[in-house]
Order: structure tokens, then C-alpha cells, then sequence
């Protein structure tokens, strides 16, 4: 069947009736012409002047020719092979893995059916690939790190266009590790889908002999020099009443171990292990139990996890009575600009009643807690110029309790704080490194420069800022730290105490010097007195004149040794970065975190921070990282892992005209030994994919009986085809050449 039609939109008519009055006029105009030619030449000019107009006319009204057939099409039945790891499990009598049992019937339906469908064939893991060649089929492994059935069903929906497709006929052992839903997506797909399942059910196999490590609870981040616990989760069949050693690995070196007696009872057996975590950095942890000689199966007798090992944020509780010059010093150019410390300070604005100021999110204190859960989620506490009348004999039994089981206590001076404030007595002067005196001790109002003792020269609080202070060997090596511009009275240090720093006493002996910093040890935390009040002098004046200054060093290393932690505070520019988890399912969210600090040591929080992820097989992603709240100079981003590996990430900072790089990172996307922590056939699941499209589920064994229900009849399908009438460049040409020629003849039969 053919017709045709005009391009333009006009009707066939319109045209044949314009070409026939073209015609005519045409006819008309040269017989006046030609009348004194002969007839040959005359019909050859007409002949000329004809082809003329018709090729205008086709130009115009640009005809098409359209053709109609029906032809007969064969309908697509799409083949989807699970190509993951799990897949390679030898769980059959034959001992022919499952891969090789499924690949081994796709091969054979090709043959058997290639005549009455066409069969385009998918694999997929993780990620789903389409062959374009049977032939490739013949060299793939079971080799995937995660099993994505919702990545093969919508894949295998794209093959072709739903009204060409017979079927979808998934092989598979059903253990879908990947995000989505199967089911919800199969049911969204507007295809037929079969699925047959491809193993057996081993535990309800009376042989079956089995150890698996089925779960493995893991911190993503612990803290350095703390007690670490893991559990790991065991499951055997086969194996009553045998003991088996549960080993943890950290980085392939053993590091703890406990006996486990196997039981009888379906589901896991808990397992807790402990060790302490002394080296920072990233290291996996393995759970592993020996393989048995009885065993199937080797790769599921360990799991791993990674996590970071790290110097966990501190916590710092700031109680301060009065709005003096050493508490906004002390928030705004020391606890705000610290990136490492997370803080709540509570500031008496009128009796009774405290103004807070955090970096905490969801944290709201109106007054000094009472409430132990509370007091243990901070490390340290800070005590200002607070009379002691402000803490109840129960709030300070808390705190000291607190303290005891590992909070650090510094209190500072002030003219209501330690002797003066009424702590003389008290059950917190009884844990503090000095005696405080009575309220009538007083105040040291002479400016002077604290001068450190030999074990204060070395003591982790003055790392790398003893320099800029006097010792009793003489002046400071760093000269230019203004002086503080007084302190409070102590009593003499206790027997357990370690004096860094005294005040100057030109007129008695360097032993008589009273104490400016004292600490000792309480149970398992620490105390430190420090009297001085007025160390914003340590960070205005040298920061007003662009020299170096020892404040937030002090500070930081002085809260630090407090909370158990020596690390030194380093002034120099820099940058952290980290993620929030060292392993992630796939298509599950990846958080970079970066800290940047400025030359000083301090937070930055006005950099450009952008992370470079090199992405397993493919290009390189860019991610913008965000400042968040919380400690200044903390960022963060996120990108979709989309595919199973090792992702390497690199984070870039720029500082003004300073780029900071951190250390690369890298994190594992799909767990390893992911396929191996479900063996069994999942048949539920194939069943419930199938049903949910009104498609069926069959064993491989049984497999066949499917290709029984497939509706073998061609689709009758109409092809259209349409072939233009008009080709503008040829048909211009030839316009041109008729109307030479016809000019040329003109003249030569000398006509106008």
C-alpha cells in the first residue's frame, strides 16, 4: 500500500490543481511564442520550459511517497544471568558452580529458541552489562561484589520496547545485597518477569556443614588509647557442642581472640571482643574462625570492617560567674576557634541565672546541670570565677565522681573562684592539686610572667611554647609575651601534685615560689589549677603586632592533658580529612569530612574546600564541600557511589592565596566477602518478584517447564516507510540547466 502526501500540509489536490494551471499557462504562453518555429524545435522549447516549472512546483509543495507493509516480528525474550560472586558456590552434588550450571541452560535455550524469539542477553552484579555477542558469554566468571537484582530488572526493561518483549527471565540464587526493593521495582517495570532460582537451600540439607561469620558490629571510628569493643556474629550448622577459637585481626596481626562453643540453635551466636587501639589511621578488623575440614564453604568463615582510629572530639563544660574579659577570651579566641572541641558555656548574667553559648547541636542548658547523664557527656570542665554558694554539695559529688571515672578539672582564677570563692573546705577542694585557702587569702595584683619549673619546661601543656616563658635558670628565649596582670593566693601544693609554673619571688627561695599551675592525678581523670585570669593579654597584644602567640596552645594542650589526651597543638595551616564511614553498601551515600586551620592553629571556616573522587572504572567526580556547624572549620560533602570498589578521595583547601591538601583517603564500596554472608537460595524473594509481574518461578532443575508457557506467535507489525519525491540540491540543478538550456535554444532560433 502506497499514497502520497505533501510535506508542506497542503492537500494533494491543491497541488495537482496548481501544476495543471501551471501547465496550461505555460502551453498558452509559448505557442504565441513558437508559432513561426517548426514543430520539433517549438515542443523542445516547451518540453524545457515544462520541466522548469514542474521542478519549482515539486520544490514547493515537496511530495512525499509513503509505503505500508505488515511483516511478521519475532518477540524479544530477555535472558538476565546473576554474574556476582556468590554465583561461583560449588553447592550441588555434581560440584559445578551455579554460574556455570545457569550459563551452561542460557547456552542451551539459545539454540532451542533462536528460531521463534530473539534473545538479547544480560549479566549483572553490581552493575548490569548487555552482550552484543553470544561468544562473550563464554568467558565470563563469577566474580561480582554485590548482587544488585534491581540494577538487572531495570536494565533488562531498557533492552527493548515493552510491546516487543515476550518475557524477562531472570537466573539468580536470589541474594540481593544492593539498594532498592526488587520486588517494588519489578512491579513498576510493565514486563513479564520469570526468575529461576539457581542453587539449594543448605541448611535444610541434613550433610551440610557449615561456620559463618554472619555479622561483625564495628564502631566507624574509635577512640586512640581506649578500650574497644567488637561483636561479631556466628553461625554453624553441623557443628554442635564444638568449641572453635573466634580470632580478631587488626590489619592482618592478631590482637584478640575467644573460645566459642557452636550450638544447635538456628540464628547467630554473639561474640564480644575487646582491644585497645593505640595507633591512628585507618586499619580493617577481621573476624575470622578456622575453616573445619567438613566445611563447603571457605569465604564466609571471616568478615571484615574498617574503621578509623582517631582522637575522638573533646567535650568541654565552661562554668563561669560573671561576663569578665578572660570568659570571652576564653570562648571566642580559644573554645570557638579550636576545631577539635565541642563546648557549652554557661555565663552568670544576674544572679541565678546563666546565658549559654555552644557549638553542641541540640544541646539546652539554662543553669549548672544536675543530672549525672548530663556531667558524663562532657570530657573536661572548666570552673571560672564562680562562688562556690553556685554548686550544691551533690552537684559537686557529681562532678567529682565524673571526674574520677576519667573527666579532666581545671579550675581557673578569679576573684570569686578557688580561695576567695569559698572552695576551702569543700568536697572539690578535696580533688584539687592545692590547698586553696580561706576566702580572706586574696589576689596577687603586681603583673608578672609565670615561671616554669624543669618538670613544667617538659610537661606536654608547654609543648612547643615553654620558650616565650622565664625559667628559674633564667629569662624567657622568646621575649615580648606581655605579663599577666595578676592571679589568686594559693596554699601550698599537695604531696601528689606536679608544679609546672610559680610565681616570681625575687625576695625568698625558688622551693617557697607559690604555685600558678599545679596537677595531679584523681582515680582515673585529672585536675589542674591554673590562677591566672587575665591570659587574653597572651593572645590580644601579640596578635595586635603580628608576633607569634603561646594562648591557644596553652589552652588547648592545658584541656587536652585534662581530658587524658598529650597531643601537642600545632600552629601551622593544615588540613584533615576523613569519612563518616569506611565502607558503604552500594548506591548508599558517601559523607567527606575535612577540618582546615589557618596558620594559627584556628578553624578556618571561610575556605574553598573541593574533594577529588577517583571513581573505580571510570571518570574522576568533583565535590564542593560545605562548611557545617559545630567546632570552626569543619566541612563537609557528599556523593553516590553507583558502583562496587575502592574509591580514592583527595581533598584540596584554599586558605587565601594557600592550597592545603589533605592526605588521600580511601573507602570500600560493597563489604568484603558481601556475597558470601547469605548462601542459601532465596527463593522467597525470586518467588515474590515473579508474582508481582504475573510472571512464575522455577528451579533451574525444573526450568524447562517454562519455555512450555512462552507464546511462540509472531507479532504482526506494520512498517512504514517514506521516501521523499524531491531532493533540493539535484532538482536546483536542474532547474538551472533546463533554463539555460532553454535560453541558449532561444537565441539560437534568434526568438526574445
Amino acid at each position: 500500500m502506497f499514497h502520497v502526501t505533501l510535506e508542506q500540509g497542503q492537500g494533494l489536490t491543491t497541488m495537482l490543481a496548481i501544476s495543471a494551471a501551471a501547465i496550461v499557462l505555460t502551453v498558452y504562453g509559448y505557442r504565441r511564442t513558437t508559432r513561426q518555429l517548426p514543430r520539433s524545435p517549438a515542443r523542445t522549447l516547451l518540453a524545457l520550459r515544462l520541466g522548469a516549472v514542474l521542478l519549482v512546483l515539486l520544490l514547493l509543495f515537496r511530495p512525499v511517497l509513503s509505503l505500508q507493509r505488515d511483516v511478521q516480528q519475532k518477540r524479544a525474550l530477555i535472558l538476565v544471568l546473576d554474574q556476582s560472586a556468590s554465583m561461583s558456590i560449588r553447592d550441588d552434588a555434581s560440584g559445578v558452580p551455579r554460574f556455570d550450571q545457569a550459563r551452561s541452560r542460557v547456552l542451551e535455550w539459545t539454540t532451542r529458541l533462536n528460531q521463534e524469539f530473539e534473545l538479547p542477553i544480560l549479566t549483572f552484579a553490581d552493575q548490569a552489562t548487555t552482550l552484543e555477542d553470544l561468544r562473550e558469554l563464554q568467558s565470563l566468571t563469577a566474580e561480582g561484589k554485590a548482587t544488585s537484582l534491581t540494577r538487572g530488572l531495570v536494565n533488562a526493561a531498557r533492552v527493548k520496547p515493552r510491546a516487543e518483549v515476550e518475557g524477562v527471565v531472570l537466573f539468580s540464587d536470589g541474594n540481593h545485597n544492593a539498594a532498592g526493593d526488587p520486588v517494588e521495582i519489578a512491579r513498576k517495570l510493565g514486563v513479564v518477569v520469570h526468575t529461576v532460582g539457581v542453587g539449594n537451600s543448605l541448611h535444610g540439607n541434613s550433610s551440610y556443614r557449615d561456620i559463618q561469620v554472619t555479622g561483625l558490629e564495628c564502631p566507624p571510628q574509635l577512640p586512640i588509647n581506649n578500650q574497644a569493643r567488637l561483636t561479631a556474629f556466628v553461625d554453624a550448622v553441623g557443628f554442635p557442642g564444638r568449641v572453635v577459637k573466634v580470632q580478631l585481626e587488626e590489619d592482618e596481626r592478631r590482637i584478640a581472640e575467644a573460645d566459642l562453643v557452636l550450638d544447635d540453635v538456628e540464628g547467630p551466636q554473639a561474640v564480644a571482643l575487646q582491644f585497645l587501639p593505640t595507633v591512628k589511621g585507618r586499619h580493617r578488623y577481621t573476624v575470622r574462625v578456622p575453616v573445619l575440614s567438613e566445611e563447603k564453604i571457605a569465604e564466609n568463615n571471616h568478615r571484615s570492617a574498617l574503621a578509623q582510629v582517631v582522637d575522638a572530639r573533646l567535650r568541654v563544660l565552661y562554668l563561669e560567674g560573671t561576663l569578665r574579659a578572660e570568659y570571652g577570651a576564653l570562648v571566642d579566641r580559644f573554645l570557638a576557634k579550636d576545631a577539635d572541641i565541642e563546648f557549652c558555656a554557661l555565663v552568670q548574667t544576674r544572679r541565678n541565672v546563666f546565658l549559654q553559648r555552644t557549638n553542641i547541636a541540640g544541646l539546652k542548658l539554662s543553669g549548672i546541670p544536675t543530672d549525672p547523664a548530663v556531667l558524663a557527656r562532657f570530657d573536661v570542665f572548666v570552673i571560672g570565677d564562680l562562688d562556690s554558694t553556685f554548686l550544691r554539695p551533690e552537684q559537686m559529688n557529681q562532678l567529682i565522681k565524673r571526674v574520677r571515672e576519667g573527666a579532666g578539672l581545671v579550675m581557673i582564677g578569679g576573684y570569686n573562684s578557688l580561695g576567695p570563692g569559698g572552695y576551702g573546705g569543700t568536697p572539690l577542694e578535696a580533688i584539687l592539686p592545692v590547698e586553696v585557702g580561706s576566702r580572706e587569702i586574696g589576689q596577687v595584683k603586681e603583673a608578672f610572667l609565670p615561671v616554669l619549673t624543669p618538670e613544667g619546661r617538659t610537661h606536654p601543656i608547654f609543648a612547643n611554647i615553654a620558650g616565650f616563658f622565664p625559667t628559674r635558670e633564667g629569662p624567657a628565649k622568646i621575649a615580648g609575651l606581655p605579663p599577666l596582670d595578676g592571679c589568686v593566693r594559693l596554699g601550698r601544693a599537695r604531696p601528689s601534685a606536679t608544679v609546672l609554673a610559680v610565681l616570681p619571688d625575687p625576695g625568698g627561695t625558688p622551693q617557697a615560689a607559690m604555685p600558678i599551675l599545679a596537677i595531679h592525678p584523681v582515680g582515673q581523670g585529672r585536675a589542674a589549677v591554673f590562677t591566672g585570669d587575665t591570659t587574653r593579654n597572651w593572645q590580644q597584644i601579640p596578635r595586635a603586632f603580628d608576633k607569634e602567640s603561646p594562648f591557644l596552645r596553652f589552652w588547648g594542650q592545658l584541656i587536652r592533658w585534662a581530658a587524658n589526651r598529650n597531643d601537642a597543638v600545632k600552629a601551622e595551616a593544615g588540613i584533615e580529612a576523613h569519612t563518616d564511614r569506611a565502607y558503604y553498601e552500594p548506591d548508599s551515600p558517601v559523607t567527606i569530612l575535612a577540618v582546615v586551620r589557618d596558620k594559627d592553629g584556628e578553624g578556618a571556616g571561610k575556605a574553598e574546600v573541593r574533594a577529588r573522587v577517583r571513581v573505580p572504572q571510570s571518570h574522576d567526580i568533583a565535590v564542593n564541600l560545605t562548611p557545617v556547624a559545630g567546632p570552626a572549620g569543619h566541612y563537609r560533602g557528599i556523593f553516590d557511589p553507583h558502583r562496587s570498589g575502592t574509591y580514592e578521595i583527595v581533598v584540596e583547601g584554599k586558605l587565601g592565596s594557600e592550597t592545603l591538601k589533605a592526605e588521600s583517603i580511601t573507602v570500600e564500596v560493597g563489604r568484603p566477602n558481601l556475597e558470601f554472608e547469605r548462601v542459601d537460595l532465596d527463593e522467597k524473594m525470586l518467588t515474590r518478584i515473579a508474582a508481582a509481574t504475573g510472571g512464575r518461578y522455577y528451579h533451574l532443575s525444573t526450568a524447562d517447564r517454562l519455555l512450555e508457557t512462552l507464546d511462540r506467535k509472531e507479532q504482526k507489525r506494520r512498517l512504514a516507510l517514506e521516501q521523499p519525491l524531491y531532493w533540493p540540491p539535484l532538482y536546483w540543478i536542474l532547474f538551472v540547466g533546463l533554463l539555460t538550456g532553454e535560453w541558449l535554444l532561444r537565441r539560437r532560433y534568434q526568438l526574445r
